[in-house]
């Protein structure tokens, strides 16, 4: 089972800090794991074994000689994409971050039953504030899903960093959407120019070169697909919500006294998420008129 919480696993654990983050997700954007590295990933072979095979040029051939692999399980490697942590992973070696038995055990470590990175931060949060986790376990919810949507819409690995003076000043422009009923729950994003026009990018699978209506459009939907899924979850859990239309703004900053703000790195930028059950407190006009 390919991992989906890597990144944060690794910032919890202190393998990397979080000003090195951003930096060390955007070297993922162009890297290509090696093939020994994927296998690692995917449980296929040892650190042993992988340090033997890691940089060989004729990998398919030596996995074979050496009863590593099978032809099928190469076979099967070689047509799969590969999963953003093992493009991770290759950038940790690269980086001496870590060498290949320490992240060999990072990945079989991270897939374990009881390894709840993002459930540990926003618990953490959650009782900084005086909240209790259980009763608000719906807000840890929304974040596992919303970098589940990152991961599969975005094609990125991504991880959250709560507070600490972590906002981004130069960023223009915010879209948020609230959702009502059984549970209210208020979430926006807050980006730079340029990190809208990646998401909405990423998202329409066309090249957005200019914040204009069409990149509007995409962020908005985006939000309208992310917070479809998550009231299609709640409804599950007998919790029926209902949404609002999304609203994007220019030089909006979300304020209330229940906002909770948490930066979300990822391989393109960074850009705020907030969260609040009682709304955000807003004068701006929307943009475009709208």
């Amino acid at each position: 089972m390919a991992n989906r919480q890597f990144s944060q696993y690794l910032l919890n654990r202190g393998i990397w800090s979080s000003d090195k983050a951003g930096r060390v997700l955007a070297k993922c954007l162009h890297v290509v794991p090696d093939l020994a590295v994927w296998a690692l990933e995917k449980g296929l072979i040892t650190s042993q074994q992988a340090k033997k095979l890691l940089g060989v040029k004729e990998f398919v051939v030596a996995a074979l000689e050496e009863s590593y692999l099978n032809a099928l399980q190469l076979d099967e490697l070689k047509k799969a994409v590969p999963d953003r942590s093992a493009c991770l992973g290759q950038v940790l070696l690269e980086e001496g971050i870590v060498d290949i038995h320490t992240l060999a055990k990072l990945f079989e470590d991270s897939k374990d039953e009881d390894s709840h990175p993002v459930d540990d931060v926003i618990k953490e949060m959650l009782e900084t504030q005086g909240w209790d986790a259980h009763e608000h376990a719906y807000i840890s919810e929304y974040v596992k899903l919303f970098l589940r949507a990152m991961r599969k819409f975005m094609h990125t690995e991504a991880l959250i960093i709560p507070n600490e003076d972590l906002d981004l000043v130069d960023a223009t422009y915010l879209t948020y959407q609230s959702m009502g009923g059984a549970l209210r729950l208020t979430v926006g994003c807050r980006m730079t120019g340029n990190v809208l026009l990646a998401m909405a990018g990423r998202f329409s699978g066309e090249e957005e070169t200019e914040v204009n209506e069409m990149a509007i459009d995409s962020i908005e939907e985006l939000a309208n697909v992310i917070n479809g899924l998550y009231i299609v979850n709640m409804s599950g859990h007998s919790h029926d919500m209902d949404l609002d239309m999304p609203k994007t703004l220019e030089n909006g900053v979300p304020a209330g006294e229940d906002v909770f703000a948490l930066r979300v790195e990822t391989e393109f930028g960074a850009f705020m998420l907030y969260l609040s059950r009682e709304g955000f407190m807003l004068n701006e006009k929307n943009l475009f008129g709208w």
